[in-house]
């Protein structure tokens, strides 16, 4: 079943394992190999969803629809269509946004919620970023674009101390832009406005179930702050940050992913 109507999107996803539902769901224009690095052992233990958000990768590209409300919908219609009532839920920046609001509107669907790298608003800071980032994608070139979201992401003590592994991230993203798979533009623009209208601030303390967050101590997209910012309004949660660790811990931090594992092993054998 690699595509669901889910909110009215048709919608690509995959899964891979058995054992309790677990959701994963990408950062912005990334699609479900985003979460390449943990699956195969998330797999081990649990049944990993990932799919494509609306407007990106295989998934559909709607004129409309790009606000985190509107893509927490998606992720609650696509649990439908796989005919899973609840499950985990962990979510990578943009990602993380939208697990935070799905755990908002309908607790009782989510059984954990796993936050990387995310936030529950955005401060002037970010909002200055993806207002150049809009600019960017609008009026300048995809290597450009490229340029601009790796050194943005990773940070100064993150690319002085691994360079060549910029270059060859930067390259990656040049390279995605001119072959079949090129992200829409419109679909990456909604994404960047859903992240844009994001806020939950006031609504933080309804979530009950069990919460990990993890940053990375260089992250200049979402840095610290954010992180122990949840941490305080999410009641019983427990907080991780990484040092020296980029924004993108899910493929530039080792420990990251034993550690997103244990937790989420810790709530299933305690059940």
């Amino acid at each position: 079943m690699p595509f669901v109507t889910a909110n009215g999107v048709r919608t690509y996803c995959e899964i891979a394992g058995e054992g309790e539902p677990l959701l994963l769901i990408a950062g912005n224009g990334m699609d479900h190999t985003a979460f390449r690095d943990q699956v195969p052992a998330f797999a081990a233990h649990f049944r990993c969803v990932t799919y494509d958000l609306r407007g990106i990768g295989q998934s559909e590209v709607p004129e409309s629809g790009y606000t985190v409300p509107d893509m927490a919908r998606d992720a609650f219609d696509l649990l439908t269509a796989l005919n899973l009532p609840s499950a985990h839920v962990a979510g990578y920046s943009l990602g993380g946004a939208i697990g935070l609001q799905m755990a908002i509107e309908r607790r009782k669907r989510v059984k954990s919620l796993s936050l990387y790298s995310t936030f529950s608003h955005v401060e002037p800071y970010l909002r200055r970023r993806y207002e150049i980032l809009v600019k960017i994608l609008l009026e300048t070139t995809p290597e450009l674009w490229a340029m601009f979201t790796a050194f943005s992401a990773f940070g100064e003590e993150y690319i002085n101390a691994h360079d060549a592994e910029i270059e060859k991230e930067v390259a990656l993203r040049i390279s995605r832009w001119h072959g079949s798979g090129a992200p829409s533009k419109a679909g990456l623009l909604g994404h960047y406005q859903a992240i844009l209208g994001h806020e939950v601030r006031s609504r933080l303390s309804e979530i009950q179930c069990p919460t990990w967050i993890a940053a990375g101590g260089s992250d200049p997209v979402a840095p610290p702050s954010y992180a122990r910012y949840l941490h305080e309004h999410i009641a019983g949660s427990l907080l991780s940050v990484y040092p020296g660790a980029p924004h993108r811990l899910l493929n530039f931090t080792p420990q990251f992913t034993a550690d997103a594992l244990a937790f989420l092993l810790k709530l299933r054998d305690a059940a």
